[in-house]
């Protein structure tokens, strides 16, 4: 036999060699073949578990946060009404205290408002005295409302007030109206004031002018050629006329 075919028979029977397995070495290869099959597949499940763990530790680092910032805000709105409830304890406490002086408030309001009426009286009487029955009525109701028990004290000051601020605009305007002759009660005639500046009277006959000496509390008799001019004041005063500049005669002002 040449040396090419004795390599070619050892080549074949090198190949048959590997060619036979015995039952047992092919039990064994599907052995490792299904272990790294299984091998593969837990890998593949680990790996899963391993991202299924790395989402849900994200979740929960995010909900972490986010009650870490709620407990922020918790902490924060508390600490707000903490400071709102000690306000309001000090404002309760403030209250308290005004509560405890009302009577004794009350007690002080009511004597001063009397003094105020009496006062009032006084400077109606010691003022000119147009329209002075009506005036003085009005000081009697005030104090009839204050000696009123059953009369709120908000109330009372109120027509206190009202009666005050009545007496100030009548010295800010020009009135007239009918009324008794000071000395002739059969007469009529017409008075007119100037504010606080002048009263005057006129008879209907326009024959007799007279004003009022406040100083003297005494009626003083004027001019009869005022006349023109105390018609067209009256006539202003009584809104029969257009409103004008009334310039008051310097013999009506004593």
């Amino acid at each position: 036999m040449s040396n090419l075919k004795t390599a070619k028979c050892l080549a074949l029977a090198s190949v048959a060699a590997f060619a036979i397995v015995s039952p047992a070495q092919a039990q064994s290869l599907d052995s490792a073949l299904s272990e790294a099959k299984r091998t593969t597949t837990a890998a593949a499940a680990s790996q899963q578990t391993v991202e299924r763990l790395d989402d849900e530790a994200d979740n929960m680092a995010r909900e972490y946060s986010a009650l870490l910032q709620r407990r922020d805000s918790l902490e924060i709105f508390v600490a707000r009404q903490e400071l709102f409830l000690e306000s309001q304890t000090d404002q309760i406490e403030s209250l308290r205290e005004q509560l405890s002086t009302v009577e004794q408030t009350k007690q002080d309001l009511v004597p001063m408002m009397i003094r105020m009426a009496v006062d009032l009286e006084a400077e109606i009487k010691a003022d000119y005295p147009f329209d002075l029955e009506r005036r003085l009525d009005r000081v009697k109701f005030v104090m009839n409302t204050l000696a009123d028990p059953s009369e709120q004290p908000v109330e009372q000051y109120r027509q206190l007030l009202t009666a005050y601020t009545n007496e100030v605009n009548l010295g800010n305007g020009m009135d007239s109206y009918e009324g008794p002759h000071p000395e002739d009660p059969n007469r009529t005639v017409d008075y007119l004031h100037f504010g606080r500046v002048a009263f005057v009277y006129m008879t209907k006959e326009e024959d007799e002018i007279a004003y009022y000496n406040l100083q003297d509390r005494t009626w003083e008799q004027a001019d009869t050629g005022l006349a023109l001019e105390m018609r067209q004041a009256i006539r202003m005063a009584n809104g029969e006329a257009t409103q004008d500049l009334v310039v008051v005669p310097l013999k009506l002002i004593q």
